[in-house]
């Protein structure tokens, strides 16, 4: 893995009562304008960064949100061609929210929600929501989502099994177990945010690149079904 990868690497801040923990991310740079994610209905805009020559995608892969089984978040973070960050977005439940402008930090007085503090100069800091762990700026931003406090405990499991058709070919579930699965999210997972964060700690070895993580994928889906007694075949 290119040293890039570890130099860049957001520092993602996590409850102190989240239940799941980051388990792989993968990695892949685009330096061309307009071109696709391969893991993110988007097209990138370089241009909405002045001086952005690049932009490096974090995919964060756990096996639950609170909500169902299977999660996959982005951090992007864009740089200028001397390696200067002037940009980054985080994954924010299917959209993308800005996490950092640095051509326009003054504000009228107001907190600037949008502008993520940036760690020795190259390791944008991002607060994951809790249990849900879409990625943004600032803790205070959570609070535009109106089920932050109800996902995590009165709607938690509500959605059972949730993956992309692309990971699932060869995993096929009934009804019920989806049933269980959800059930089981809610009876072991449930909890009530702190809204107190602490750093996320991750091992090198974590990293991947991010084609090698969509291979994995469907193996750690099967490898939690298998622990749930559901067969998939």
């Amino acid at each position: 893995m290119d040293n890039e990868v570890y130099k860049y690497a957001p520092i993602i801040m996590m409850d102190k009562k989240e239940p799941f923990g980051i388990k792989k991310i993968g990695f892949a740079e685009y330096t061309e304008n307009g071109c696709k994610s391969t893991s993110f209905n988007r097209v990138f805009d370089l241009e909405n960064y002045p001086g952005a020559v690049k932009v490096l995608e974090y995919v964060y892969y756990l096996d639950y949100d609170i909500q169902h089984l299977y999660d996959l978040e982005h951090i992007w973070v864009y740089l200028d061609d001397k390696g200067v960050i002037v940009g980054a977005e985080g994954s924010f439940h299917g959209r993308l929210l800005n996490a950092y402008r640095p051509w326009k930090r003054e504000t009228d007085g107001a907190a600037d929600f949008t502008c993520a503090e940036i760690c020795d100069g190259t390791h944008v800091v991002m607060f994951s929501q809790p249990g849900k762990h879409a990625m943004v700026a600032s803790k205070g931003l959570m609070y535009i989502y109106s089920e932050l406090f109800a996902a995590c405990d009165r709607l938690a499991g509500i959605h059972g099994l949730d993956a992309p058709d692309r990971y699932l070919e060869d995993i096929h579930i009934s009804e019920e177990d989806n049933q269980r699965i959800a059930s089981f999210i809610k009876d072991n997972y449930s909890f009530e945010p702190s809204m107190e964060f602490t750093k996320c700690e991750i091992p090198e070895q974590a990293y991947v690149e991010l084609d090698e993580l969509h291979g994995m994928i469907p193996q750690f889906l099967k490898a939690e079904l298998d622990r749930l007694g559901i067969v998939y075949g």
